[in-house]
Parts: structure tokens; C-alpha cells; sequence
């Protein structure tokens, strides 16, 4: 029998504790947040390894990104670093699926360790709109799988209260998914005119619908002092390529819709972007740009459970690189972020919005 040997020291496995069950916390809830970024030596090193693997694009690697995490988790449940990063772990997992090459029945578990996690994580601090809005996704994902309608309408509430939160972060994130609706379902309507208003939002003024322009709101992010505009509206360490990856998606929704004359035209800005000459998905791009009117009816065909279809021919949110288009680090991106400090980034940012 063949094991699989997992490239760690074996004394950060040792760390793990055996203590599975105490009796005496046995009434006791999830306390808290405390200790938000992982400290110890098995903590740390999951957590950084999966920022590592993420941002390669390493889809391979999840699997080995997750047992260090559980690994970590098993040893201390309570730290909300670990917690929120498994549930991005298994999201992963389950949104870039189109990578594998063919796509196994036991995948939909990770939409039930997705909400698991989220749900902890947003038990434990309950403060940070953006886990509310993953966990709306994860919950109208799920119950879409399970054919769960409760399910489905509590994530589409809870989605709602994240967007009242966090505007400029959560139609995005809540319009992601529904960007996989039928395009005559108002759920998907709605989600486009998202789009627009994150627009109006970051840039301060509503954009013009029909001549929109990135070049001339550009400017904005050095003169921006407000946190939450710079972590949504613009690129940064977690999200390289942030804004192309938005822009993307935003004409993908828009080309689905039938106005892929519109959507062209949200295409083309992307190479405005400063940070465009070094994202991975230039040619990704270039494909939707030529076959924008074709695309109209590509992208409304049903995907069906465990169908691949090649990248070209599908919307973002179904692609393999659902997540990479945005977080995937290039050669450039390491060059530009060689001096940075992730941990500091986090707490300067409050990425965790716990003050």
C-alpha cells in the first residue's frame, strides 16, 4: 500500500492534539474570536501554506492545503484564521471542480464542509460582512445541490443583510454566484444591475451604463483613505488581479444577458488596468472579446452536474479557474509583492473587521 507523504516537518504534525472529546465543555458553544491570526508552529505554517498554494493556482495541492488546515483545526477549533480558511479551502475545492478530469459524485461534500466552516467562522464573529456573504453563497450552493428551497431563501436573506453591510464587496460576491442562474430568472437580473452599483459605489458617482470608462476613476485608489473601498474596489496582496477578474465576469454577466455589445465593451477596459500586462488570463479575455456575440447562447446552456466544458464556452463562475482569475499570482505579482508582509496587511487592513 502506497502512502501519501505529505512535505512537512514531522514535529508540526506531533502538535495535533488527541483530546477529541471533553466532557466537561460538553454544554459550552464556540466561543469568540480570540487570537485571530494563528501564532503556533502548526497554525502558522497552515495558514501560510494555503495562501501559497492558492495563490500559485495550485488546485492540486487543495487536498494537502485541507489536511493541514484540519490538521490545525483539530489541534485548536477556536482560531477564526483557520476556521475562515478551510472554508475557503473547500470552496475552492468545489468552484475550480473543472480542472479535474473527471468530476466524482463525493465533490458535493465540500459545499457541506464549505457552510460547516463558514458557519463557524461567522458564529465566532459575527462582525465581518464579507464571511456573511460566503456563507449566504455557501448556503444557497448547498441548497441548490440538495434541493433544499429553506436552505436556498436563508442564504438569499442573509446575502442581503451582507450586501446592507458591505455594498461594494457583497454584490459581488453575492452576484458571483448567481451569475449561474437562467438568465431570465430576476435573481440574475438583478445581479447584473449589482454589478453597475459596485461600480457607482467604489467610484463615487454613477457611471455612465452606455460610454463607461475605467481610465478617468483609475486615479481614485491612490487618493482612496477608506479600507473597505481599497480592499473591494482595487487589487491588492489577497486578490492580485482583483479588478480584471471582476471586469471579466461583469461582461460575461452582460454578454449572458443578450447585450454582448455592452459587454465587449467592459472587456476591452480590462487592459486599461494597470496590473493587466501581468495577469495569467490575458488570453481568456482575448477569447470572450472575439466570440462575444457567439458567447450570448454558449453561456446560457444549463451546465449539468459533473459536465466539463472547455473555459471558452462557459461563464467565469463555471470555469476552472473560478477563483484563480482573480487570486493567481504571476511572476510579476511576486516580483511587485517581494518585500510584503501578508500578516501585517491583515492587521493594518482589519481584514477580520473585529475593531
Amino acid at each position: 500500500m502506497r502512502f501519501l507523504r505529505w512535505i512537512v516537518p514531522a514535529a508540526l504534525l506531533g502538535l495535533v492534539g488527541c483530546n477529541w472529546f471533553d466532557a466537561d465543555g460538553i454544554s459550552q458553544s464556540k466561543p469568540n474570536a480570540e487570537n485571530v491570526l494563528a501564532s503556533d508552529d502548526l497554525g502558522r505554517f497552515a495558514n501560510d501554506y494555503f495562501w501559497e498554494q492558492f495563490h500559485a493556482g495550485n488546485y492540486d495541492l487543495v487536498d494537502s492545503v485541507l489536511y493541514y488546515l484540519t490538521a490545525s483545526y483539530t489541534d485548536n477549533p477556536n482560531n477564526l484564521e483557520t476556521v475562515t480558511h478551510l472554508g475557503f479551502a473547500h470552496v475552492w475545492k468545489l468552484a475550480e471542480r473543472a480542472r479535474l478530469d473527471e468530476i466524482p459524485p463525493t465533490i458535493i461534500d465540500h459545499a457541506t464542509l464549505n457552510l460547516k466552516y463558514y458557519s463557524e467562522s461567522y458564529d465566532m464573529n459575527p462582525r465581518d460582512p464579507r464571511v456573511l456573504g460566503f456563507l449566504a453563497d455557501a448556503q444557497m450552493t448547498l441548497g441548490s445541490i440538495n434541493d433544499d428551497g429553506r436552505l436556498q431563501r436563508q442564504g438569499w436573506f442573509d446575502g442581503q443583510q451582507s450586501i446592507r453591510q458591505w455594498p461594494e464587496f457583497n454584490y459581488f460576491t453575492v452576484g458571483y454566484v448567481l451569475s449561474a442562474q437562467p438568465h431570465t430568472e430576476k435573481r440574475f437580473q438583478d445581479a447584473v444591475d449589482w454589478m453597475w452599483k459596485t461600480l457607482d459605489i467604489c467610484y463615487c458617482e454613477q457611471v455612465d451604463r452606455d460610454n463607461f470608462d475605467i481610465g478617468p476613476y483609475l486615479p481614485l485608489e491612490a487618493q482612496e483613505t477608506d479600507n473597505r473601498r481599497l480592499r473591494a474596489c482595487w487589487n491588492s496582496w489577497i486578490a492580485p488581479h482583483n479588478l480584471e477578474g471582476y471586469y471579466l465576469n461583469m461582461g460575461d454577466m452582460l454578454v449572458k444577458s443578450g447585450d454582448w455589445e455592452r459587454g465587449l465593451m467592459i472587456y476591452e477596459l480590462v487592459k486599461q488596468i494597470p496590473e493587466y500586462e501581468r495577469w495569467p488570463y490575458q488570453e481568456l479575455l482575448e477569447q470572450r472579446i472575439a466570440n462575444a456575440q457567439t458567447n450570448v447562447e454558449r453561456f446560457r446552456q444549463e451546465v449539468e452536474r459533473g459536465q466539463v466544458l472547455d473555459d471558452n464556452q462557459v461563464m467565469l463562475f463555471n470555469t476552472s479557474v473560478a477563483c484563480a482569475v482573480c487570486h493567481e499570482f504571476s511572476e510579476g505579482d511576486h516580483t511587485a509583492y517581494e518585500d510584503f508582509n501578508p500578516l501585517d496587511y491583515f492587521r493594518e487592513m482589519n481584514i477580520y473587521n473585529l475593531r
